[in-house]
């Protein structure tokens, strides 16, 4: 038991860990819940306020300003004004009115713009939602003469909201990111509050209620502050390693496994809490713990649980792996219950090895986690949690799968053979029950691997604790690697293949997810269509078809949509056609084409679209509205449109900003990494990319299953049989091994990190966070110093080459880039102005955007566009955008009716023939390019915009490339940096060494050679020195031996002396006494000779015995070495003491015999001593059990172990147990426990002892196993 004043001093020692933790919650709690602004409704409320206020005064003191503001008016600011106006956090309009109408003379961005300008215009603050978002609009009247009335108009964005959500476009309370889903913004007061909302009224300066607060506990909470989080976090660390401490101090002073049982229960006690409670705090507010980027079961309940979970494993094992060499096992004598043993240690081994594999699969496939290392891009810091996840895996099985080994080893006493066969056959067993499983092929090569691992882990036992320049544990890094790595390659692949499937299938059904957005917008704008809600309230009867149609293709079907073939069916109310050239009821339209069609139309959005593929060249596009009297909600008719593709074309000129996307899956593969072709009877009918397909398709080409993958000419084609008919090939360039590598550099750096931070945290434990002892613990030899040195530089050269390449690389990307727009614009411009001359009375610009043309010249730009694959925009002299190929932009409020305002002023007020600038919409950056559109006079009638979306996109690809074979290329350079490191160091300190062992083996007792040096450099100084001091040594040594040899004999006379007078003593007396008898004629001289007899007898062999023991000392140093069996020695002595009455001895024999290279009359004498010391260390009353153990280590070494039960060794004497001449008994001359060091330390083995006061002592005996002897000799 631990005894109670242990427990006092051990809180003593380390309570601060507790106090500072306490400390630690105690700000983290008042951080999160008083002092952050968003610790509840009212602080959000008053930190939205504040915000308001802080531009409102903004605002006002821009006013104040009058030649900013006049020059707003004039149009005469300058390039800085506009700079530092739009750099403000909010947006600024200056609106110039008079009876004419009313124009607006300055903007400040593009994204937005107020609308109703009646409103808009009336003096004071009002709260309004626009196309992007809420805002509260700030209108300020102008001094001004005359007609004119001047406003300046501020728009200060409170939340931004999109109608597209998407990776670029995240909704956000503007500069509040900490905000989440639980706030929205109400412009009026609910009518119904729920139980769960609470409503705060949010007040601009002039105590005005702007809008409504709305704040929802019911939904899931937003992350506390990153403060607040790294205090809780730093809190649950002091308190673990409080734990960890006191688990250390039970396993040391009780039973190792009582300190990890403590530990297991009360980890385990507080993981369970954290799973049912919010402790320590609300893991599921952080974004780590949301399941949509991971989760696996309830266990596994997200990234963060993955994590805490493998840590607090890694934790476990890792305790328990430092204690278990402690631990000694119980000895199993029944076969059948050993068997038992080793077939459930064994399959849990393959269980471990298994679940973990799983786990991993899990990771990679279960989850939004990109670990596509080749497209750095596209990792995210979920991507670096993943990797320290699958690192501290690795550990864990490393780990565990030694402790497993550990007892494998002693349940088969170190026999190899038969654990491999016993490992094998439980192997065989695993397969055979999953032999139905379709990753049988991966369970054979785990088990085979497994195999291999175990027997690298008994010949390569080496562990952790060594020094990370060392070879053994560069080895096990770099399997550990490799492994992981290759487990990661794997299960991308089926990730990869997965995602590739999903995309033929798509491509086989021709779907464009673009143009459904487009539809499903289209559709609702048709439905509240005045024009087509009178048209069916008239039966068309005023308006032929014809007009009908022109009226929707005019409105409607132009841009993007001009590319698809329309036509319309108007029906009544009752499901007739209107028109008598259509005889199709609704009717039967809907059966010929939702139940007779041989390929039934699927649902799109459920908003009355669907996509129909009668054939593979023949797809359509569905819509049907039904429309309704506004006055009394009568059904009035049915609209149904089909949509027909002109030209089949799969690439798609859209931007991303418009799709909406996951916001967590950023693995997702780019269509534009594969190369595809669409087959339809065995004809190409489409293709992408450069990849030589064949034109026309064979039976024979095309195997019969509907999913085929094969690797042709370093590709990996995915062959997909959507149907009889049609066949789509997705071809991906086979990239395993570079991935492979790229894994492997970067697993290894990873690492390596890992074991660098747990040897810090392991330091400052031990250190106890004190910089004095953190210094007494740091031991830095030279060879670390130059391998560190070597590998600081290459890593320090690869950081520095890596980021002035990168930057060269965004530089360069940049002005490519840039004259690719430049050249493209021109030549756009060009066509544009082509188009706009070639259209009636094109000089009078004030037509030129007039109905009759702007149907056609959309178009025009269509077609230019869809020729160029990208998109135009056209706006007029004033910076009104008139024409669009992407209307998408402006209706879902990505940008407004205003040109970008930097490149007005720089084209329109500067008059520069282009202007390129990096615009951002949303967070996607992107090159925008401006330009001057001229009549035949020269005069400028509009201004072309191209923006140019793929920039980043195809900037990141050349960096990731770049990146790849730099992180390649570095990792085989750190390899030989490695290795030379290890050649340097070694020929550095190869000369040092030489020293060193030339000084270890320096003895006063023998000749000491001089060191031969023939270079005359700084190790030749010290190489002179030394050869000076082994000369005086010399001189020196023989007058110290001529002086240690009188002082020995004297002290050896001495000793004799002291050991002969002891029994000479009492036989001078008892002569004496038997003098006197015979000279007093005393009766019983015959009594007294006969006991004087025997004590002179008893002396003399007790003088007899002094002088064996000195001669037995003086022989030690000239063994006669043989090869000697130690399991007959014990065995031997052991029964011959056995036969002893009151003591029982034990003795544990291993299964296989045990060599060593010794005296063998030394080794008797050895463990004669020792049992001698134990029989008689047994106290007179007491029943003696000695416990006599020989057993082999895993560094082929032997222990023999001595326990008895006696009184055990005092604290004052166990110092001096080893001492010659020194005795705790009452007689013997002290030499036996020191002839036994001196025996053990010539066979280059070591001795010493474990003692507790009234329990026993153990002597323990570590000699080397004969092979390993010859290996060291």
């Amino acid at each position: 038991m631990i005894d109670i004043k242990e427990i006092r001093l051990f809180f003593l020692r380390h309570g601060y860990l507790l106090i500072v933790a306490a400390w630690l919650f105690t700000f983290a709690f008042l951080f999160s819940n008083y002092w952050a602004y968003y610790s509840s409704p009212q602080g959000v409320k008053r930190s939205l306020e504040k915000s308001l206020h802080q531009r409102e005064q903004s605002f006002d003191k821009l006013l104040k300003d009058t030649a900013v503001v006049n020059s707003l008016f004039q149009r005469s600011y300058d390039d800085k004004t506009l700079e530092r106006i739009g750099k403000r956090d909010y947006f600024v309009f200056a609106y110039d009115s008079s009876a004419q109408g009313t124009w607006l003379t300055f903007w400040s961005t593009s994204q937005v713009q107020p609308e109703d300008m009646p409103d808009v215009l009336q003096p004071g603050a009002q709260f309004a939602k626009l196309k992007n978002g809420y805002y509260e609009l700030i209108t300020r009247q102008m001094k001004t003469s005359g007609n004119h009335q001047h406003f300046v108009v501020a728009a200060i964005p409170v939340r931004m909201e999109y109608a597209i959500r998407n990776s670029f476009l995240i909704s956000h309370f503007y500069n509040k990111s900490e905000l989440g889903p639980e706030y929205t913004v109400h412009m009026d007061l609910p009518s119904l509050i729920l139980p769960d909302h609470t409503i705060l009224p949010v007040k601009n300066g002039n105590d005005q209620t702007l809008f409504f607060l709305d704040y929802n506990k019911s939904i899931r909470a937003q992350p506390p502050n990153t403060l607040s989080v790294i205090l809780r976090v730093l809190g649950c660390i002091c308190v673990l390693i409080f734990l960890n401490l006191f688990a250390t101090l039970l396993a040391k002073n009780t039973n190792p496994l009582y300190g990890f049982l403590f530990l297991f229960l009360v980890v385990f006690s507080l993981r369970v809490l954290s799973y049912t409670y919010a402790f320590p705090f609300n893991f599921r507010a952080l974004n780590v713990f949301n399941p949509v980027i991971y989760a696996k079961d309830e266990i596994f309940y997200s990234l963060g649980d993955l994590l805490l979970n493998v840590l607090l494993a890694f934790w476990m094992i890792l305790f328990f792996r430092e204690h278990v060499k402690t631990i000694n096992l119980p000895v199993i004598r029944k076969r059948w219950l050993q068997s038992i043993v080793i077939i459930v240690a064994s399959l849990l081994l393959y269980m471990v090895e298994q679940f973990l594999a799983d786990l991993i699969q899990s990771l990679v496939i279960d989850s939004h986690i990109s670990f596509d290392v080749t497209n750095p891009f596209s990792l995210t810091e979920y991507s670096l949690i993943g990797f320290v996840v699958l690192g501290f895996i690795s550990f864990s099985f490393l780990f565990f799968s030694q402790i497993i080994n550990y007892l494998l080893n002693e349940l088969t006493n170190f026999q190899y053979r038969a654990k491999y066969v016993w490992l094998a056959a439980v192997g065989i067993i695993w397969l055979l029950f999953r032999i139905h499983n379709p990753e049988l092929p991966f369970s054979v090569a785990m088990v085979i691997w497994l195999l291999l691992y175990i027997v690298l882990l008994d010949f390569l036992a080496d562990r952790f604790e060594s020094s990370v320049a060392t070879v053994p544990f560069l080895f096990w890094l770099f399997l550990l690697t490799v492994t992981t790595s290759g487990a990661l390659v794997y299960y991308n692949d089926q990730k990869e293949l997965s995602a590739r499937e999903k995309l033929a299938a798509d491509l086989s059904k021709q779907k464009d997810p673009y143009l459904e957005m487009l539809l499903n917008d289209l559709g609702k704008k048709i439905e509240h269509d005045e024009y087509m809600q009178y048209f069916f309230m008239d039966k068309g009867a005023k308006q032929s078809k014809a007009r009908m149609e022109e009226v929707l293709q005019q409105n409607y079907f132009q841009g993007y949509l001009s590319r698809f073939d329309v036509t319309f069916y108007p029906y009544d109310e009752n499901g007739q056609p209107i028109y008598p050239g259509d005889t199709t009821s609704l009717i039967s339209f809907n059966r010929r084409m939702f139940f007779e069609s041989e390929v039934s139309p699927s649902d799109v959005s459920g908003n009355d679209l669907y996509y129909y593929e009668p054939s593979f060249n023949d797809y359509n596009y569905i819509g049907k509205k039904e429309f309704h009297n506004p006055v009394d909600n009568t059904g009035t008719g049915w609209l149904v449109y089909v949509l027909k593709p002109k030209i089949f074309s799969q690439e798609r000129l859209y931007p991303e900003l418009l799709v909406e996307g996951d916001l967590y899956d950023r693995s997702r593969e780019s269509q534009s990494n594969y190369s595809y072709a669409i087959y339809d009877k065995g004809v190409l009918v489409s293709h992408y990319s450069d990849y030589p397909f064949p034109i026309r398709l064979y039976p024979g080409d095309v195997p019969p299953g509907e999913l085929t993958v094969k690797d042709v000419d370093r590709h990996s084609e995915m062959i997909y049989r959507a149907s009889p008919e049609k066949v789509v090939f997705v071809v991906k360039q086979s990239r395993t091994f570079v991935e492979f590598i790229t894994l492997f550099a970067y697993m290894f750096c990873l690492f390596l990190l890992i074991i660098v931070m747990y040897k810090v945290f392991d330091l400052l434990i031990k250190a106890r966070m004190r910089l004095s002892n953190i210094r007494a613990l740091i031991n830095i030899s030279i060879r670390k110093k130059v391998h560190g040195t070597i590998i600081f530089v290459v890593v320090f050269s690869f950081v520095i080459l890596g980021i002035t390449t990168t930057m060269f690389f965004i530089w360069r990307s940049e002005v490519q880039n840039r004259e690719k727009l430049s050249k493209t614009m021109g030549e756009v411009a060009t066509d544009v102005e082509t188009v706009f001359l070639n259209q009636r009375d094109m000089d009078e610009i004030d037509n030129m955007y007039d109905p009759v043309f702007k149907e056609k010249l959309t178009a025009a730009l269509g077609n230019i566009a869809n020729e160029r694959a990208l998109d135009i925009n056209v706006y007029d002299a004033d910076g009104n955008l008139r024409l669009t190929t992407q209307p998408l932009m402006t209706e879902k409020g990505l940008i407004s009716g205003k040109m970008e305002p930097m490149a007005y002023y720089e084209i329109s007020r500067l008059q520069h023939i282009q202007f390129i600038q990096t615009e951002k919409i949303g967070t996607m950056p992107f090159l925008s390019g401006y330009m001057p559109l001229r009549n035949r006079s020269g005069d400028v009638m509009a201004y072309l915009n191209v923006p140019y979306f793929a920039t980043q996109t195809e900037r990141n690809q050349q960096i990731s490339n770049f990146l790849v074979a730099l992180i390649n290329f570095n990792a085989f350079i750190f390899l030989i940096a490695g290795m030379v490191a290890l050649l340097i160091t070694n020929s550095i300190t190869r000369s040092f060494s030489l020293v060193t062992e030339k000084l270890r083996h320096v003895n006063l007792g023998q000749r000491n050679d001089e060191i031969e040096w023939e270079k005359d450099d700084e190790i030749g100084a010290l190489v002179k020195e030394y050869n000076k001091m082994v000369r005086k040594l010399e001189v020196s040594a023989a007058r110290l031996a001529k002086s240690e040899r009188e002082g020995a004999w004297r002290e050896m006379a001495r000793q004799v002396a002291h050991e002969i007078k002891n029994p000479l003593t009492p036989m001078k007396l008892s002569i004496q006494y038997l003098q006197r008898a015979i000279a007093g004629d005393s009766p019983n001289v015959k009594e007294l000779s006969t006991n004087v007899a025997r004590t002179l007898v008893e002396q003399i062999e007790h003088l007899s015995n002094i002088a064996s023991d000195f001669s037995a000392f003086a022989r030690i140093g000239e063994p006669n070495n043989e090869v000697v069996l130690l399991n007959e020695v014990l065995s031997s002595l052991t029964g011959l003491y056995q036969t002893q009455e009151d003591c029982n001895i034990e003795y544990v024999e291993p299964g296989r015999a045990l060599y060593v290279f010794a005296d063998k009359t030394q080794m008797n004498r050895l463990f004669t001593n020792l049992l001698l010391n134990a029989i008689q260390a047994i106290p007179e009353d007491t029943q003696g059990r000695i416990r006599v153990r020989l057993q082999e280590t895993v560094d082929h070494y032997v222990i023999v172990s001595v326990a008895d039960n006696g009184g055990g060794i005092s604290p004052e004497v166990q110092s001096k147990i080893f001492v010659p001449n020194f005795t705790t008994k009452s007689s013997g001359t002290g030499l036996g426990l020191a002839m036994c060091k001196n025996i053990a330390e010539q066979t280059r083995g070591e001795i010493w002892f474990e003692t507790k006061l009234n329990e026993g002592t153990t002597f323990y005996v570590k000699l080397p196993l004969y092979d390993a002897f010859q290996s060291q000799g």
